[in-house]
């Protein structure tokens, strides 16, 4: 159990000094607002990566974006029996709590997650983890579709292709929750997509196509 001078490491007299003066004096009307609670226009899925803070990248100050990070940015399929998904239920909490405008799901390069998934063998017989394995084949078909299609590219470039590959079916995979297609017909939710490469600093961004939604049965 931890006591109270548990300090993880870190100089907590500048911690505070730090948050003193960056956030607290800096700003004040935005803490008095934030206290009252929060109303952002953004939910943003990222990987748990400590090299890519997506409030970081995107410059959104606190307040602007209710943030889940998983391992990989991934989204699991909507499923009735899914009570103690984090993910559904963080989803849902974003899009019909806080009505945000726009839901991002943002990946990045040298992602440890999309590795593993490319690494796991169609029999699985090259099992590494108890855990991880069984979460990142939630989106196997995304590195069925990376490989069928870069066979003979190196195993990096395959990666590279996959973290995007990643993006789009945990997309896709978002407009299975029927709450989230509901907000989108009707104007009120924009899905996005985005990837930063870390190492050469470049961030890209695309929105998800609005035609499937003419017939609601085809993102089922």
């Amino acid at each position: 159990m931890l006591g109270n001078d548990c300090r993880f490491g870190y100089d907590m007299a500048a911690v505070n000094l730090h948050l003193s003066y960056n956030f607290h004096r800096k700003d004040q009307n935005l803490v008095s607002s934030l206290a009252e609670g929060q109303a952002p226009p953004y939910m943003i899925i990222a990987c748990c990566d400590s090299r890519v803070d997506p409030c970081t990248v995107l410059n959104l100050p606190p307040g602007e974006a209710f943030v889940l990070r998983n391992i990989g940015n991934m989204v699991p399929v909507y499923s009735a029996q899914s009570a103690c998904s984090s993910a559904a239920s963080a989803i849902e909490y974003a899009v019909l709590h806080l009505k945000v405008k726009h839901l991002v799901v943002m990946g990045h390069s040298r992602c440890g997650a999309v590795k593993a998934l490319m690494g796991i063998e169609d029999d699985g017989s090259n099992r590494f983890s108890e855990f991880i394995e069984d979460w990142v084949l939630i989106l196997k078909n995304a590195s069925k579709k990376v490989k069928s299609i870069h066979k003979v590219a190196p195993f990096a470039e395959q990666c590279t292709a996959c973290e995007k590959e990643v993006v789009n079916a945990s997309l896709w995979n978002c407009l299975s929750y029927p709450f989230v297609r509901e907000k989108m017909a009707s104007g009120d939710l924009t899905l996005h997509g985005g990837y930063y490469d870390f190492v050469s600093n470049a961030f890209e961004s695309w929105t998800l196509d609005l035609s499937c939604l003419n017939d609601v049965d085809k993102v089922q």
